[in-house]
């Protein structure tokens, strides 16, 4: 009779949490009082709810790709730039900006119609040479499906430039796809989330092998630019050699103290807690005096209130903008003993991990391949770790009950529920799995 232990581990771990007295909200009481914010409140928090204390509430959504107020990454948008104008020159390259999760991959990417713009503006005022004009048109899209096919890959290569995908594939089904591809107006492609490309599956290999052909075949008649996860752009240079054919790599990191303190300062204006005078200034930086005299009356009035808790929160959230975001206005809205008139001096949240501390070496890796991935379906976890469906969706609603990930369900199929980590907590897993030689640097 083969029993198997972990299945019943796993089951008897689920059946004890599933019937254990259940008080969340004094728990989290109990945190907030102490000082402290655990990963499945973290996890219930995100997105910031609408309603909760007297705060005018969450910071207004803002549309996923803007240049609304956009900070730091000068060297990068340099970087950017340069690549750009040397496709213009005719030394047309593939590009990567490699992230790590929620360091805002996303909202870099969605800054290059405005690079554009800026670019625009000075060739306008330098003499014309035989360099390319920018193209008329650009794109940034992203595939939430990894394609599992050859065919797949030149099926969603096609419908970047709204061609019509070969019928079925053939022996010439790549070449003729990289002709009707060059054949097109140059256009700038911007491909978010690269690594939801790659999958452990069957065909995955093919099909990446494929898209990189296509796109190395079609790069000096388009600009191509690529955005990557930090860990899975490690695992594809690893395992797929991607470095082989891309010629420059663009890297961005959590922010630094600065960068953080003056996105956390919009967060404060728009609770409505300090003026908007303090947008102006540097929360970092000492601001500029021209005189002793003016130094003396107004240096008490110049430094943000919340100088303090911009500092600690660089430190406990290590540069992560969404969880900044989501710990400062929980530790405004949940400690006790915190009046309109004393909110500058509550102390951020620490974080409580101790649930990520708890977790086995299975539930880290299943962490692991959810991480890199950018988020796995029960089959999909089932086939990567060679296990029963019934066993993965058991083992990821175990990680979901304790805020590790969130689940997207399916009406019709438990198998196609899709899991995916909080992105408040991608830091936070990120390094625990790292520490734990579950993703490696």
């Amino acid at each position: 009779m083969d029993i198997n232990l972990r299945f019943f581990s796993r089951l008897g771990q689920w059946a004890t949490n599933l019937f254990a007295p259940k008080s969340p909200l004094k728990s989290e009481s109990d945190d907030a009082q102490q000082g402290l914010i655990s990963l499945k409140t973290i996890a219930n928090q995100y997105p910031l709810q609408i309603g909760q204390g007297q705060l005018n509430e969450a910071v207004p959504t803002r549309p996923f790709y803007s240049s609304d107020r956009f900070i730091g990454r000068e060297p990068q948008l340099k970087q950017m730039a340069d690549v750009i104008n040397l496709w213009r020159n005719h030394h047309g390259e593939i590009s990567a900006i490699v992230a790590p999760a929620g360091a805002g991959l996303s909202a870099f990417l969605g800054y290059m119609p405005t690079l554009l713009q800026q670019i625009q503006t000075d060739i306008e005022h330098v003499i014309p040479t035989n360099a390319k004009a920018l193209p008329d048109t650009w794109l940034i899209m992203s595939f939430y499906q990894a394609p599992l096919s050859a065919f797949a890959a030149i099926t969603n290569l096609c419908y970047c430039f709204n061609i019509a995908p070969p019928p079925n594939i053939s022996d010439s089904s790549i070449t003729d796809t990289i002709y009707a591809i060059n054949q097109q107006p140059p256009q700038l492609i911007i491909i978010d989330d690269l690594h939801k490309l790659m999958l452990r599956m069957m065909g995955n290999n093919q099909a990446l092998v494929t898209f990189a052909t296509i796109i190395m075949e079609t790069r000096k008649h388009h600009c191509w630019i690529l955005g990557c996860e930090k860990y899975a752009w490690q695992r594809l240079s690893a395992q797929y050699q991607i470095t082989h054919f891309i010629k420059h790599i663009i890297n961005i990191d959590y922010f630094n103290a600065q960068e953080l303190a003056s996105i956390q300062t919009q967060q404060l204006v728009e609770l409505g807690l300090i003026s908007t005078d303090y947008l102006e200034q540097n929360p970092v930086e000492k601001p500029n005096n021209h005189s002793t005299e003016t130094q003396d009356d107004t240096s008490a009035t110049d430094v943000n209130p919340y100088d303090e808790q911009l500092k600690q929160l660089h430190s406990i959230s290590q540069g992560h903008p969404k969880l900044a975001a989501l710990l400062l206005q929980y530790s405004l809205t949940h400690q006790a003993d915190i009046t309109s008139d004393n909110k500058h001096k509550t102390d951020i949240c620490k974080i409580n991990s101790s649930a990520i501390q708890e977790c086995q070496d299975n539930d880290l890796f299943s962490l692991a391949e959810i991480y890199v991935h950018g988020g796995l379906r029960v089959e999909q976890h089932a086939h990567i770790f060679a296990q029963s469906i019934e066993q993965s969706s058991l083992q990821l609603a175990y990680l979901a009950r304790h805020g590790l990930i969130i689940a997207q369900y399916s009406q019709k199929d438990f198998a196609q529920h899709f899991y995916f980590i909080t992105p408040t907590l991608t830091k936070i897993i990120a390094s625990h799995l790292v520490n734990n030689n579950k993703l490696f640097n």
